[in-house]
């Protein structure tokens, strides 16, 4: 008896847990905000309960399908915390966890699903289009009647449950089963009793009759079989097959796109395949109507296209289909597959072979489940052609039927470019492999009358190649400095210019000319050439550079960049200034630029350096003195901020409600806590501290059991901590909790 208590003891608690979270879930569709949807989402997932058990869950609890759209969205969606409860098993070992999101990446996708994955498409149907007109009036639709002519009345009506239509002195009208056209000619002999002119042939007496639906009703369908989320389903009547299997998310990875059957009074009314819409556009718009069924049964045949085609993924395949239908779904070849042949892998009971299909028998050879299709590439190879390359205008491949000779060749590629060279090669391949190089010379007829073979390549030589590349490099204040090619006959002048010219603050007067000189075999390394430019760039000594100068043009001697400072805030003129002298300080900017106003908060100046606040005290209520020790020296960018005097008093943190109050002179740190409802029974009084509005930060101090609080000032912030959690310390009501299970826990073994 005792060995049966413990496992029925687990199932018990596992049921009840399991009923709680059914109850949590179900709560999901009374919430209609993100932030309490993604709350709910991790506790779900916490749970282990998959996305389509909460979409069955929140559509029993009458979920929209909007709703249920956006629950899809936040399942997946960043929003989530990133702290939420991680599994057991992830913490234990991520052994394999990175083959396993591989594969995850390396799924193939079925032809068709992205239609159904797609947030851009609604499953809700248009509502404002002329109604169509095999549409079937029922229970439900709500109707707009205008007559006009020689009488002129509008009449709102709605389908009973039983059909009919219910006039004012006319007997019920049978609607139910009705088109719009079918119904228009029944209402018309039906109300021909109340209003003659409606069968009248008389101009003057006749009067028309106008049928629209003002309101489709609604129907519930069940959605059964292979789908990503089956269920019951309410939606409009304007709705289609495609709508209602979207709103159920389509079929699951089983499920077929090509045997989805819709089933009315217990029949097979219509079977719809999907490829024809997915291929050919043909829309199944067969309207539902009320307990109609759709079951989506299991594919059959499903094939996997590797490579070579337009579309490559998994294909549902009927029976009588062959490979030219296959093609056709999958928008055919690629431009560079060899379409003559495609090769099928199949499975042959335990093991694999290869079959080759010839084009001419694409139609008449049918696929298998689990076929492997795939077209071969071409190789970027091109025969009967020759090439040509380097300096030559129009270098390529070319016909060898028309560049029989080298000659020939340069003359096919528009002869050679000013910087070509008499000197190429013939580069000659054997068997593949280029593995013979035949020197030539363009002035000599006999290399030129030289016979090419299939894939020869000749490079044409050019002259930039022949010369060792020299550069010289310019340097300091100029507008582009870097390394330049360099020319004879090039000058100081020419390479401060192709540099862009002298910058702002270039000294023109201070150029010189560094040159290497150590092939003099001295000790002197370098020498040094001094110019002296004026506005126009010319130079008395301007002189010609050689290789490997280094062009330095040097700064305005004792020059430094502006410094300025900005005033913001509650002063009388707000701006930038000028940081005058090495040592301007915070008490000089005051002194010769700042006006403070009525409105200005004394307390609460501060400058802003680098994102950081650098807190300003005052002496007096004065903008002419300062503390000494508030003399800051101002830097280049910082700015000054004089806020507007802040009469309140800011509690947050550990206290029992957080609370803005108005500040009073004689208020102290204790007397807002108080009116705050005092402090938390975990809050941490020694780590309580006060935010003043310049920035300053004062903590309370502690000497024994007697605790010293900061002063409070207008535009204060206290701030009170929380205590922090000793993770490993059980608290007394654990104890007693354990405790009291252990011992219902013997009770029960000693009543077995």
């Amino acid at each position: 008896m005792i060995k049966n208590f413990f496992p029925i003891c687990f199932l018990f608690l596992s049921i009840q847990s399991f009923s709680q979270n059914i109850d949590q879930v179900r709560s999901i569709a009374n919430f209609s905000s993100e932030s309490e949807l993604v709350s709910y989402i991790e506790k779900t997932k916490t749970k282990g309960l998959s996305l389509i058990e909460v979409e069955k869950l929140a559509l029993t609890q009458g979920a929209k399908p909007n709703e249920i759209q956006l629950l899809r969205k936040l399942w997946n969606s960043n929003q989530l915390s990133k702290s939420s409860t991680v599994n057991e098993s992830t913490l234990n070992s991520s052994f394999g966890n990175e083959q396993e999101k591989k594969e995850e990446k390396e799924e193939i996708k079925r032809f068709g699903s992205d239609f159904f994955n797609n947030k851009n498409i609604s499953e809700a149907p248009q509502l404002f289009i002329a109604t169509p007109l095999d549409y079937r009036l029922g229970p439900g639709d709500e109707l707009t009647i205008n007559l006009f002519g020689s009488s002129e009345n509008t009449y709102s009506v709605q389908i009973t449950r039983d059909g009919t239509v219910k006039f004012d002195r006319a007997a019920p009208i049978y609607l139910s089963g009705l088109s719009i056209n079918s119904a228009k000619k029944r209402l018309i002999k039906s109300l021909s009793k109340l209003y003659t002119g409606l069968l009248s042939s008389d101009e003057l007496n006749k009067v028309e009759l106008d049928l629209s639906l003002f309101k489709a009703r609604s129907v519930v369908v069940n959605i059964t079989g292979q789908v990503v989320a089956p269920g019951t389903y309410t939606i409009s009547g304007f709705s289609s097959v495609l709508n209602a299997l979207y709103a159920a998310g389509g079929p699951n990875n089983v499920g077929s796109y090509r045997n989805i059957k819709l089933i009315r009074y217990g029949k097979i009314y219509k079977t719809i395949d999907l490829y024809d819409y997915f291929v050919g556009g043909s829309y199944p718009n067969i309207y539902l109507r009320d307990q109609d069924v759709i079951l989506v049964e299991s594919y059959s045949n499903l094939v996997n296209i590797d490579y070579g085609f337009k579309i490559n993924g998994l294909f549902e395949i009927k029976e009588e289909e062959k490979i030219n239908d296959l093609i056709k779904f999958s928008g055919g070849f690629l431009s560079d597959s060899y379409k003559d042949k495609v090769f099928v892998n199949r499975i042959n009971s335990y093991s694999r072979s290869t079959i080759e299909y010839k084009s001419e028998n694409y139609d008449k050879s049918k696929l298998m489940d689990g076929d492997l299709i795939s077209a071969k590439s071409l190789r970027n190879f091109v025969e009967n052609s020759v090439s040509i390359e380097g300096p030559v205008y129009l270098p390529g491949l070319y016909d060898i039927s028309s560049a029989k000779t080298v000659n020939q060749l340069i003359e096919s590629s528009k002869g050679l470019t000013p910087d070509a060279v008499s000197k190429a090669f013939l580069y000659r391949k054997n068997k593949g492999v280029q593995d013979e190089i035949v020197s030539l010379d363009l002035n000599k007829k006999e290399d030129l009358a030289l016979l090419l073979i299939d894939q020869d390549k000749i490079v044409i030589i050019s002259s930039a190649i022949l010369n060792s590349k020299v550069e010289i490099r310019v340097e300091g204040e100029v507008n582009d400095p870097k390394k330049y090619d360099y020319y004879k006959g090039m000058t100081a002048r020419d390479a401060i210019l192709i540099s862009s010219g002298f910058n702002s603050v270039a000294n023109k007067s201070g150029v010189s000319v560094i040159r290497n000189v150590t092939s003099r075999n001295n000790e002197k390394l370098t020498e040094i050439i001094n110019l002296d430019f004026d506005e126009d760039y010319n130079s008395k000594n301007n002189i010609k550079l050689m290789p490997d100068d280094i062009v330095s043009v040097k700064k305005i001697p004792f020059l430094q960049n502006s410094k300025s400072f900005q005033v913001e805030g509650q002063v009388a003129v707000p701006g930038f200034y000028s940081v005058k002298t090495n040592n301007y300080s915070i008490v000089d900017a005051f002194n010769d630029h700042i006006e403070l106003l009525e409105t200005s908060s004394l307390n609460g100046i501060y400058v802003l350096r680098d994102s950081i606040k650098i807190p300003i005290q005052f002496g007096k209520e004065s903008n002419s003195k300062l503390e000494s020790n508030s003399k800051l020296e101002l830097k280049s960018g910082d700015i000054i901020n004089v806020p507007q005097i802040d009469n309140t008093v800011t509690v947050v943190g550990a206290v029992q409600k957080e609370s803005i109050s108005v500040f009073e002179k004689r208020k102290t740190f204790k007397q807002a806590i108080s009116n705050s409802g005092g402090f938390l029974d975990n809050a941490d009084l020694k780590r309580s501290y006060v935010v003043y509005q310049n920035g300053l930060i004062k903590q309370t101090r502690s000497f024994w059991f007697i605790k010293n609080y900061p002063r409070i000032l207008p535009g204060s912030q206290i701030v009170v901590p929380l205590k922090s959690i000793n993770t490993n310390k059980t608290s007394v009501g654990e104890i007693v909790g354990y405790t009291t299970s252990l011992v219902s826990i013997i009770a029960l073994i000693k009543a077995f």
